[in-house]
């Protein structure tokens, strides 16, 4: 996938002048490699002999179930674990995926938040931000924020903050304008991010659904299967799937490392 800067203004037409043409600008591009997973377990012939089988087999057909969707999980979860590591983060701009300085046509741009746990201020000045966001030619594409994704430790508090119909937490008798104006519609809380002070704001960019925002690719649905090992007797399951998770356009989500990394 290639980032595109898009067009530039329309021209003012002479009379009886040619039409000036554009030249679509291409950026960096990005290549999702799907990778292949599998487990398997084994039950022995004397658990079959002794009419354990079924129950064990059972059980072991939807532990495989389990760890195949957990692993699904981590997956998914993946790019925004590592959306600030200067390290293990770098994708195709040679940048993170939250960082202020991401190359474009029109010049380096920003999705990075303030450094700062939830509060009414950071979410506000979030909102103001992404109404900023450019497209690589460096025009205002009109982005809204769809929603808040973050660990259950800051759930409470952003509930509070984007639910109360008054400011949150202060003596005056100001409307709150995250609520009044619908500017976090969603709360997602999630238990997989690992630093639980970060927070990430998914953007309308997602709505276009072309493959450019939070992606989980199914190359290879899952499948299981049973099968036997002659040498030792053993009744066999296993389980395998390929698939791979991806956000290829930044612009899709905002992201703040949270306090700890003030």
């Amino acid at each position: 996938m290639t980032e595109r800067a898009g067009l530039g203004l329309a021209v003012q037409q002479p009379e009886l002048e040619p039409v000036q043409f554009d030249v679509p600008n291409e950026g960096y591009r990005t290549q999702v490699t799907h990778a292949s997973y599998g487990l398997a377990v084994a039950v022995s012939r004397e658990a079959e002999d002794d009419n354990l089988y079924e129950d064990v087999g059972a059980r072991m057909m939807k532990e495989l179930a389990f760890s195949a969707r957990q692993t699904e999980e981590y997956i998914a979860h993946a790019p925004l674990q590592v959306a600030v590591d200067a390290v293990n983060g770098v994708r195709a701009d040679n940048v993170p995926l939250g960082s202020a300085s991401h190359p474009t046509a029109s010049g380096l741009q920003s999705n990075l938040l303030v450094s700062a746990n939830v509060s009414e201020l950071a979410f506000e000045n979030a909102v103001i931000q992404i109404s900023y966001t450019r497209n690589g030619r460096g025009f205002i594409i009109n982005e809204l924020p769809r929603r808040v994704i973050l660990s259950p430790e800051s759930g409470p508090e952003t509930r509070r903050i984007l639910g109360s119909p008054l400011q949150w937490n202060a003596q005056t008798n100001n409307i709150n304008v995250l609520r009044s104006t619908g500017a976090l519609p969603e709360v997602i809380e999630t238990p997989y991010l690992v630093d639980k002070d970060n927070y990430f704001i998914q953007t309308s960019e997602q709505d276009k659904d072309n493959g450019q925002g939070f992606t989980f690719w199914e190359r290879s649905a899952l499948e299981m299967r049973e099968d036997s090992n002659w040498s030792n007797q053993a009744k066999l399951m296993a389980l395998w799937f390929r698939c791979a998770a991806s956000i290829v356009d930044w612009r899709t989500v905002y992201v703040s490392p949270g306090a700890d990394n003030a």
